[in-house]
């Protein structure tokens, strides 16, 4: 069975998915990996990051916690 990309025009391109370790966020990491989209996972829990990264094909999965500037500044 062949897979249907829902987001054609995007393969090549790259995102960064906060919040993507899970929910809504894992979702579209999910959608734009299977695009071909080179994702990377950007969540408060690096672990679990980490597993969605792994899980959905993403690129790399960083920590970041997006309520503190030093954080998305690293």
């Amino acid at each position: 069975m062949s897979i249907i990309s829902p987001y054609p025009e995007l393969a090549g391109k790259r995102a960064l998915v906060t919040g993507g370790a899970q929910g809504i966020g894992r979702a579209i990491g999910a959608a734009l990996a299977q695009s071909g989209v080179r994702v990377a996972i950007a969540d408060i829990d690096l672990e679990a990051g980490r597993e969605t990264a792994a899980e959905i094909g993403a690129a790399a999965a960083v920590a970041i916690d997006v309520r503190k500037r030093e954080s998305v500044e690293r």
